[in-house]
């Protein structure tokens, strides 16, 4: 073999397992790398100490930001609900990680190897880390640390990360406001968004060994915990309001954007975009109908 260079035989490779990665928990390789995003204060936080109370396994949530009497009291509202008395869990407040440190991701990799959590959620990832999220030669160490931390442990990596807000250049496909660099996204086992407003969420997911995923989440906001929902009524008529609010989020929409957040059919998103007061329309490149906001 060459020098400092090892390969697995064929026979090898075919010694792992024939099925899947096993998941941790919905969307969540149980060893791998995982980017939670999705708009401010729709529930990232949330749904990431839920997830990790739920599983009864040794958790350690590092916090960069917010107050330890706000997470103490959503962790005991979670717990409460939940009925969870003293789960494994340890927090790490505002303690300055930096993943672009090495000193810092050795102290953080000497704690986690002290403990051995099964699950590791870094909270926000653009409080952890003083790189240009925008430049991935700067980005692709940061996520190596933490892909280095659940190879190299056995465990789970879930880093809380936020979306782009909607603009002209990001008015496609969600995973297109995946904010920073492409090595942000691409450096991961599985990829989540948590899109939408009020009480109901989406869930999507994109995984590196899994088929991708998409489910409701609606939020009980008296016990801050979140439960698998129903998506909008198939048949009827759409909320005026949220209809407006959705397309100006989207800056442009058509009539298969609204058909696939409402789950309703063409003629029904037709109907509803064509009678809306506030909104006008025009032909996009491809000849499609595009719709947007009146300008007052």
């Amino acid at each position: 073999r060459a020098s400092g260079l090892t390969a697995l035989s064929w026979q090898q490779i075919m010694e792992e397992p024939a099925e899947p990665p096993p998941m941790l928990a919905t969307g969540i390789p149980k060893v791998g790398l995982t980017v939670l995003a999705g708009p401010p204060k729709v529930g990232k936080s949330l749904y990431a100490s839920q997830t990790a109370l739920a599983l009864g396994c040794v958790v350690l949530y590092v916090a960069e930001e917010g107050s330890l009497g706000g997470i103490g009291w959503r962790l005991r509202r979670q717990a409460a609900a939940l009925d969870v008395l003293a789960p494994p869990f340890e927090l790490a407040h505002r303690q300055h990680i930096r993943l672009d440190n090495r000193g810092s991701v050795a102290a953080l990799r000497a704690r986690i190897e002290a403990t051995r959590p099964a699950l590791v959620i870094i909270d926000p990832l653009n409080r952890a880390h003083g790189a240009d999220e925008n430049r991935p030669t700067q980005m692709t160490p940061v996520m190596d640390a933490m892909a280095g931390i659940a190879y190299d442990f056995g465990c789970a990596v879930v880093a809380i990360h936020h979306l782009a807000k909607p603009s002209a250049e990001r008015r496609g496909d969600i995973w297109d406001r995946f904010r920073g660099a492409s090595s942000i996204r691409s450096g991961t086992d599985a990829n989540l968004i948590m899109d939408g407003s009020g009480e109901t969420v989406r869930l999507y997911g994109e995984f590196r060994d899994a088929e991708p995923l998409s489910m409701y989440l609606t939020l009980d906001r008296e016990t801050l915990t979140f439960q698998p929902g129903d998506g909008p009524r198939l048949a009827g008529k759409i909320d005026p309001d949220a209809l407006a609010t959705f397309v100006e989020e989207k800056i442009r929409a058509t009539a298969r954007d609204v058909m696939e957040r409402f789950g309703v059919s063409k003629n029904t998103a037709l109907t509803a975009l064509d009678a809306h007061p506030r909104l006008d329309r025009s032909e996009g490149p491809r000849g499609q109908l595009v719709y947007f906001v009146t300008v007052q």
